[in-house]
């Protein structure tokens, strides 16, 4: 009997502790937690894109020897600008030479006997079949004398425009065709800026949008130019593609291969909306998710969103938020969905 009774009191006491327990665990979540929110609003933008670059001549064209043979005479130094037709370099002119003589010396030979009977056939005294030979060997020989003049002239190099010499790599002495590329002639009355795009950024960048660049090596000069290519094939190891700006050189002071800093200013002001880093969690199924503040503002709702790009002032949502909406940006650790909160 007694043995009954201690039961009894027992387990009246468990429950008794128990019923208490989970009572203050219902007061718990009935409690509301203290949070810190944010209104998100469409944000702008940066409206320029700033990148560092490389300058490069607006065009570059490599030069080389139509005449094999051995280089006699080198006439430019590397940096020389030069004109349109200028020698730059020779090879040894000894058998082309030679071949042009020999083929003056024939059509001269054929000149002279076309003179003697033209008048003969003019008078009726030479056969046409005659004539008609006479007038083709006197053909044969004056191409034949063109072709050799045209390879005697190619034993010399000339600059087919103005420009400055980029690069020399010939000397006298050396054997065409062992040279590739004796000379490189650069144009930079007017150069080019070279940036590196990331991918998440050249769908902002168009032909014609304005820029400007200022170089260290010049005492941060500044310069202006407008986009003139825009790479459509990323770099298979940076994943960045190749933007050129092209630019007015005054005076020639801007050099290829000068380091520059580049802003692109673009031609509209983007907007997104944008949330706090502290705002977004994942869920168990890596989903990104907010908490919004209820419109009484004493609950918060999980609501799932798709994330876009980082931005200044926090990630910008592609999905699933509206201007003007509420959302916890401090003690998202602390709710569950439908959670009590103070503000």
């Amino acid at each position: 009997m007694n043995k009954n009774i201690f039961l009894i009191a027992s387990l009246s006491l468990l429950a008794a502790c128990q019923h208490g327990q989970n009572k203050e665990i219902l007061n718990d979540r009935n409690k509301p937690i203290k949070v810190t929110t944010k209104t998100i609003e469409l944000v702008k933008d940066n409206t320029e894109l700033r990148y560092s670059g490389t300058i490069e001549p607006s065009q570059s064209v490599a030069l080389m020897f139509k005449s094999a043979g051995t280089v006699e005479s080198v006439f430019v130094e590397e940096g020389d600008f030069v004109k349109k037709g200028q020698p730059l370099a020779t090879v040894n002119k000894t058998t082309s030479q030679n071949f042009y003589n020999a083929s003056k010396a024939s059509y001269d030979q054929a000149k002279d006997a076309y003179d003697r009977l033209k008048t003969v056939h003019d008078k009726g005294s030479l056969t046409d079949i005659k004539w008609v030979e006479m007038e083709t060997k006197l053909k044969q020989a004056e191409s034949q004398m063109q072709i050799t003049s045209s390879s005697l002239d190619d034993c010399t190099l000339r600059s087919p425009d103005n420009g400055m010499i980029g690069r020399r790599d010939v000397e006298p002495g050396q054997s065409v065709p062992g040279i590739s590329s004796p000379f490189v002639l650069v144009k930079i009355d007017k150069i080019m800026v070279k940036v590196s795009v990331p991918e998440n950024e050249i769908g902002k960048i168009s032909k014609g949008m304005k820029a400007s660049f200022s170089l260290s090596a010049l005492e941060n000069q500044t310069f202006s130019g407008v986009v003139n290519k825009v790479g459509i094939v990323a770099d298979r190891i940076s994943r960045t593609y190749d933007v050129k700006i092209l630019a007015d050189n005054p005076g020639n002071k801007i050099k290829p291969g000068m380091v520059c800093d580049v802003i692109l200013y673009l031609s509209h002001e983007p907007v997104s909306l944008v949330v706090p880093y502290k705002a977004v969690n994942k869920d168990n199924d890596g989903k990104a998710f907010v908490f919004v503040v209820s419109p009484d503002g004493t609950r918060v709702i999980k609501q799932i969103i798709t994330v876009g790009n980082y931005h200044e002032s926090g990630i910008e949502v592609l999905s699933g938020l509206t201007p003007g909406q509420v959302v916890v940006s401090e003690g998202c650790e602390k709710l569950s969905d439908n959670s009590l909160i103070s503000l």
